[in-house]
């Protein structure tokens, strides 16, 4: 009987929310005019929206300046090669891109998580599913407590969730935890700073689970890789057999 309860409620939640967006249709982010979509971009913002790339390193998704196979490597990779597998990134984080994340980010944009959602989703199926990649749980990077309080959301936490639901895999939203460290954010840390910042900056909340695993880390955006890496460091301590990870961007320095 709850479960007939339960299925009716989510049949007319669903009606519901047809309804209101035929009366109340949802304007593109950019343009302003009815998106005629599900999401917040039109499709012909969507084309003009430049996702466009440099080679990027087959390690970390660093861009390179200069013309490169898919398959090299950085000299920071070849130095220190990190602890996850691979990173996928999305795009540059610049213009348009930027302008989507950092509302969705520092605005309160919640109503973005389903556009952004979805070009994780594209990256994933053509990207890692296409690399015979198999993926058997995600979990998002973890924000410090104070900023998630003071922001009210993760907005990792709200992708990763987003995306586990869309390919139906198990996500484990407090497997990692964000510990104090004094700094509230790496953004303006030099790279030496973020690396040691980020070692001591994250612990394992929940390690049961874990072994074997192949684990698909989500971020919204990649700077230098310090916090991924230390984070694939902590899940493969407790028996992860890979760690990758997918981001919607990372910055590009020639």
């Amino acid at each position: 009987m709850q479960q007939f309860l339960l299925t009716c409620i989510q049949f007319l939640s669903l009606w519901y929310k047809r309804i209101l967006e035929l009366v109340y249709p949802k304007d593109c982010y950019f343009c302003h005019h009815p998106s005629g979509d599900d999401g917040y971009l039109c499709h012909n913002c969507l084309e003009r929206l430049s996702l466009h790339r440099n080679p990027s390193c087959s390690r970390c998704g660093a861009e390179s300046a200069l013309t490169e196979g898919n398959d090299f490597i950085c000299s920071d990779c070849l130095l220190h090669p990190p602890a996850f597998e691979r990173a996928f990134i999305v795009a540059r984080y610049d213009t348009a891109f930027r302008d989507l994340i950092q509302t969705f980010k520092y605005r309160k944009g919640l109503w973005l998580t389903h556009d952004l959602m979805r070009y994780l989703l594209a990256t994933y199926q053509v990207r890692i599913l296409e690399a015979n990649i198999t993926i058997d749980l995600l979990i998002p990077i973890p924000m410090q407590r104070t900023k998630l309080h003071s922001r009210g959301y993760n907005q990792a936490a709200l992708l990763a969730k987003a995306l586990a639901k869309e390919v139906h895999l198990p996500c484990l939203p407090h497997a990692l935890k964000r510990i104090n460290t004094g700094i509230l954010s790496q953004t303006r840390l030099h790279r030496s700073e973020r690396l040691s910042n980020a070692k001591a900056a994250y612990r394992l909340r929940k390690p049961k689970g874990l072994v074997g695993k192949t684990i698909l880390l989500i971020d919204d955006v990649i700077t230098t890789g310090a916090t991924c890496n230390a984070c694939a460091k902590l899940l493969k301590q407790a028996g992860a057999k890979a760690v990758y990870v997918l981001a919607l961007a990372r910055p590009f320095h020639p």
